[in-house]
């Protein structure tokens, strides 16, 4: 019986240490999962504010990375989605030049609500230090 006793709380506390440490590992990868996602969620997106002609100010959310330099694709996906945020999807727009430098970005777009109307006139500048954008257009 003696024997008996020992066995069953040998097996016992087996089973209870690898229940600890099945629990222990489970929890650490998730924190480092968890870490991780966050890590790539804050890097992956840029929030912008832009004050459109000195009046109201407009949140730009875009999918870039600034940590690792800026390329011209990302400066066209920032002047686009500040373009679409500020006047719509509904109007007609064509990128008329793109400046980059280190920490700015200038942009000229022309737009109308058809192809005769492209007379209109969008200008940013795109402060890339303080995530800043100035917006100039025509109504």
């Amino acid at each position: 019986m003696v024997m008996r006793l020992k066995r069953t709380l040998l097996i016992t506390t087996l089973m209870v240490i690898i229940v600890f440490s099945f629990t222990a590992y489970t929890l650490a990868t998730f924190e480092g999962v968890r870490h991780e996602n966050d890590r790539e969620g804050s890097s992956g997106a840029t929030n912008f504010k832009a004050v459109v002609n000195g009046m109201r100010s407009v949140n730009v959310l875009v999918h870039v990375d600034l940590s690792d330099g800026l390329t011209k694709e990302e400066a066209k996906q920032i002047t686009d989605a500040t373009f679409t945020q500020v006047m719509g999807q509904n109007v007609m727009r064509q990128l008329e030049s793109l400046t980059i430098n280190a920490a700015q970005i200038t942009a000229h777009y022309v737009w109308g609500y058809d192809e005769n109307d492209m007379g209109h006139v969008f200008y940013m500048d795109v402060d890339l230090t303080s995530l800043q954008i100035t917006v100039s257009h025509c109504f």
